[in-house]
């Protein structure tokens, strides 16, 4: 990981803890890639995807979870629910968008709360 990449996701999990997220794990890997942090809200398993930017550059944040990172998500989500025991617990898929300045400063965070579901087939993005 990029250390632009580690600084957002440190940067979301002390915006989620200060929200009252419970981070279960940060950095989840499979084979089927990585979710960067797992939390916990109320009685909801949450999974979150962490986009930071210093720039549009390379397009908007909204468009850096696509349709295949959504399915990958997904499916590694799946399957850390049945590693833990966890398959009737309410889930959600959120996505915490983080744009900083040259030098760190952080510009904004943006929480999109049920940014995709399981059932993916009728998705069509973020936003």
């Amino acid at each position: 990981m990029d250390n632009l990449g580690k600084f957002g996701e440190e940067v979301a999990s002390k915006y989620l803890k200060t929200k009252g997220y419970k981070i279960r794990e940060r950095n989840y890997r499979t084979s089927l890639g990585e979710i960067d942090i797992i939390g916990e809200y109320k009685s909801e398993i949450i999974f979150v995807e962490v986009k930071t930017r210093s720039s549009e550059q390379f397009g908007l944040l909204e468009e850096a979870v696509n349709l295949s990172k959504q399915k990958k998500m997904i499916k590694n989500a799946l399957g850390y629910l049945t590693r833990y025991h966890l398959g009737k617990s309410n889930t959600r898929f959120d996505v915490i968008l983080i744009s900083i300045s040259d030098h760190r400063k952080v510009n904004s965070i943006k929480h999109i709360k049920n940014a995709f579901n399981l059932d993916f087939s009728s998705q069509k993005g973020l936003v």
